[in-house]
């Protein structure tokens, strides 16, 4: 049976760019069978540009509720076996539905095909759309994509088709959250289901000065870093509690131990990117404990220097709190002085930037968290190196019925 797309576009107060976004969307290579445009209770034109928009466009209207509120209503009207949510802001590429379509037909298996993007802003006097490379792209060749989203968000739903069947699995969008619903729901579903991707880029994302976010939550653009990495931080609390360690442990190959002391590494460095270093404290500690005279191996203090390479910055590493928790980690063996170690390479990246920068306030804190890295001491074990690798596809991934 052939597959049928349903896109949803679900708006708020856009209607200065809802007729690009629809445009796009209905001059698709592969045509896209249902368009269904969920207004949430906009107060400008938003009604009248949908309705004289072509294409098979169905609108709905609603109080305003929310995002998560206004897709979970589309997808009980959608028809499609396949379903692609589209801001109403950003331009999907005219071969965007062919080549993701193209790739759940090539991996019957896989739940969820996904690509790139390119950012662009439009200039005030010229009118030009002057386009850049994506925010963040990981190196998809190493490692597992739930590996990377769990690390930080990089597939964005207009560049994501996903079956019908892997939504109706993980449930619906959480109403609770204000924001990051996007991020909650991807990393639901790559855990439920293997993710396909292609590097190809399948859609441009605009970046403008106008307010984001539902209507009782509105913030400007210029806050949108503060009010990310809050939304984020609530996202992964809740993971914390419902996602268990065993899928981490499939996140890798090898030895028992070395899979579990790899896992609870790759959980503290997760954490330690949403900020959390609380959390990721624990877990590092947790790991300088299994094997405890094995060395770490290049993957494990791989994981350790990318703890200090999230987007949200380490300041939360640099309180009293956490840096007590990091020189007890430094002290606790020789383990524990290894894992510092790879934190405290990991520092070397920031402290190039913050020279760079002349953040003078940056270079003291790493400086002062290097200093708390560095008291343990990293000796030799004797033992060999308990091999662990990364695999590209999760073993046995966390089954979600629905949100956490």
């Amino acid at each position: 049976m052939a597959q049928t797309i349903t896109a949803i576009v679900p708006t708020y107060n856009r209607a200065v760019y809802l007729a690009e976004a629809l445009a796009a969307l209905t001059s698709q290579t592969r045509p896209v069978d249902e368009i269904i445009v969920w207004d949430d209770g906009s107060t400008d034109t938003t009604e009248a540009v949908a309705r004289a928009a072509a294409g098979p466009i169905r609108y709905f209207r609603s109080a305003n509720g929310g995002k998560s509120r206004a897709l979970n209503a589309a997808m009980a009207k959608a028809t499609g076996s396949l379903i692609w949510i589209c801001d109403d802001d950003d331009i999907v590429l005219p071969h965007a539905a062919e080549t993701l379509a193209g790739l759940l037909e090539a991996r019957s298996d896989a739940g969820v095909a996904g690509g790139s993007y390119r950012r662009f802003h439009t200039a005030t006097a010229s009118g030009a759309r002057i386009e850049q490379g994506p925010g963040y792209w990981p190196d998809l060749s190493q490692g597992s994509v739930l590996r990377h989203l769990l690390e930080d968000i990089f597939l964005f739903q207009n560049a994501t088709l996903v079956r019908r069947t892997a939504y109706d699995a993980v449930g619906g969008f959480r109403e609770d959250l204000p924001r990051s619903i996007d991020y909650d729901m991807i990393v639901r579903l790559a855990m439920q289901t293997p993710v396909v991707m292609t590097e190809k880029t399948v859609f441009l994302q605009r970046k403008h000065d106008g307010a984001r976010g539902p209507a009782v939550a509105r913030h400007a653009a210029a806050r949108s870093d503060e009010v990310w990495q809050s939304a984020d931080c609530a996202v992964f609390a809740s993971f914390r509690d419902s996602v268990p360690l065993s899928l981490y442990e499939g996140l890798f190959d090898g030895p028992p131990q070395a899979i579990r002391r790899a896992a609870l590494l790759q959980r503290a460095c997760v954490y330690a990117r949403r900020t959390d270093w609380a959390a990721a404290c624990e877990d590092f500690a947790a790991a300088a404990l299994v094997a405890p005279n094995h060395p770490l191996c290049e993957v494990e203090v791989a994981i350790c220097r990318r703890a200090m390479g999230g987007k949200h910055g380490i300041d939360q590493a640099d309180t009293t709190e956490a840096r007590q928790a990091l020189a007890d980690l430094a002290r606790s063996g020789p383990v524990g002085a290894s894992i510092a170690r790879a934190l405290r390479r990991g520092l070397r990246w920031r402290l190039r930037q913050a020279i760079a920068a002349r953040r003078f306030g940056d270079i003291a804190g790493i400086a002062r968290l290097g200093q708390t890295l560095s008291c343990g001491r990293d000796s030799a074990a004797g033992a060999p190196v308990m091999p662990v690798t990364e695999r590209d596809e999760p073993f046995c991934p966390a089954r979600l019925t629905g949100p956490p």
